[in-house]
């Protein structure tokens, strides 16, 4: 699905990942996580256009992306849900979700909606409410249901349960968990690395730009000297 090699990049002439090499095959939720000021959200927005390239290539399937711009990305199946500002606060969740479904035809939008709220039934029962009422963990399904409504192969997320309750941390990595499991590729950078790990199959560990270390989600919990020393967890 997306083969990362040898990727350097940053903003302008400040370099923040260093020869980054990763694998994501299709279907798979993988984590990113790391100490704070160690690259993940840099990561994730290189992939999606937002950074400077400066070495390396990005390939999602059998296409180079590497110089791709951000607006055609969304055409070459990736979705990108940022930690902050990703829903329209003044409009409805109504509202929001039909923007997410502006290029689909009349009857595909009305069928992915459909499937949008049986997914979310949350967004639903307030789709007529301002989204900037709703809660945070709300705020949250709305802005993953809106990257999911445009069909993506991959979806990349930024920190999903920054600043959630307990109880919105679980139903958003359960929510994350099940769009996985009916076929959606995701990348995940998550500082509550504890609470990733139980969700995703695979993680890379960043430290100061680099991956320090790779392995499966179930591998990395087991191992407590690795995460005390690398997650300080």
């Amino acid at each position: 699905m997306l083969t990362i090699t040898n990727l350097t990049a940053g903003y302008g002439k400040l370099h923040i990942l260093h020869d980054i090499s990763m694998h994501v095959p299709r279907g798979q939720f993988t984590g990113i996580i790391g100490p704070n000021g160690s690259g993940k959200s840099t990561l994730i927005k290189t992939i999606f256009g937002l950074t400077t390239l400066i070495s390396g290539q990005i390939r999602l399937g059998e296409r180079d992306i590497s110089q791709a711009a951000t607006e055609q990305l969304g055409q070459h199946g990736l979705a990108y849900v940022p930690q902050t500002r990703n829903v329209f606060t003044p409009l409805s969740v109504l509202e929001n979700m039909q923007l997410a479904l502006r290029h689909q035809s009349a009857a595909q939008a009305k069928q992915r909606l459909a499937a949008a709220y049986d997914l979310f039934p949350i967004l639903q029962e307030r789709q007529h409410q301002r989204a900037g009422q709703m809660s945070g963990g709300e705020r949250q399904m709305l802005a993953i249901a809106m990257a999911w409504l445009s069909h993506p192969q991959l979806m990349l997320l930024d920190e999903p349960s920054a600043g959630l309750s307990p109880l919105f941390v679980n139903e958003v990595f359960r929510k994350l968990r099940q769009l996985c499991e009916h076929g959606l590729t995701l990348i995940v950078v998550e500082q509550n690395a504890r609470s990733l790990l139980r969700a995703c199959d695979y993680a890379y560990v960043l430290r100061e730009g680099q991956i320090s270390l790779h392995n499966t989600a179930t591998a990395l919990l087991q191992d407590e000297a690795t995460v005390k020393t690398y997650l300080s967890m």
